[in-house]
């Protein structure tokens, strides 16, 4: 099975390259395309250093469907610049999406940094629980699938929510339970408890039906 990863990346030039470096070590058949929204620092050059760059509109879901256009393998992996994967993670996927039952599905979850409220978060993450799953995960899903379900929706923030909804109507969807390792930045900046406030309440706003545009407007004024 050959694994497509795609990377969105908006001046991630302090992530990228410990990302670009978990991709190429894993094993077998894969390709990797950076989608870059118009970074102005060195992002698009260290990328291009590893791989393949492709230039798309700005917005991460917008990114992710252009990098999904390029790709040719019968796996999709959409994975964050800050998020790093484990050393077997391809061979993870492969192995569990033998089973043609299985739509697509995540990676449990740690973080750079830890303090007793990550540790918390990185804990529930270990449960199949579809509340408590983001991008940040790295979301794979099989090429056929993400074309049924028309890729991400284009809105300005939750597409990796919502799409992750959307999958579980397509099939199984299961949880590796091998973690990635996502940046703990946002937390470290704004404070693990703000930061964590800030994304439950997003959440609750999508849920109640709150628009997404005035989601996004209260997500960018917190930060």
């Amino acid at each position: 099975m050959k694994i497509s990863v795609v990377i969105p990346t908006l001046n991630e030039e302090s992530c990228l390259e410990k990302t670009l470096r978990s991709v190429i070590r894993q094993d077998g058949e894969y390709e990797c395309f950076v989608v870059d929204g118009g970074s102005a620092d060195r992002t698009v050059t260290i990328a291009r250093s590893y791989t393949t760059v492709i230039h798309s509109k700005r917005g991460r879901a917008i990114q992710m469907n252009c990098g999904a256009r390029a790709c040719n393998g019968s796996i999709f992996l959409f994975l964050h610049a800050d998020t790093v994967l484990p050393d077997n993670a391809f061979r993870n996927i492969r192995k569990r999406m033998k089973d043609p039952a299985v739509a697509g599905g995540s990676f449990s979850l740690a973080f750079d940094a830890e303090t007793g409220i990550l540790k918390g978060i990185s804990f529930l993450t270990g449960f199949n629980f579809r509340l408590f799953h983001f991008g940040d995960q790295g979301i794979f899903v099989r090429r056929e699938v993400f074309q049924a379900l028309r890729g991400y929706k284009e809105m300005p923030i939750m597409e990796d929510y919502d799409f992750y909804k959307r999958l579980g109507r397509q099939g199984k969807v299961i949880l590796i339970r091998v973690p990635v390792i996502s940046s703990a930045r946002r937390f470290v900046r704004k404070g693990v408890v703000r930061q964590l406030l800030i994304n439950k309440l997003v959440v609750l706003a999508y849920w109640a039906g709150v628009d997404i545009r005035t989601i996004k407007r209260f997500y960018d004024d917190a930060r």
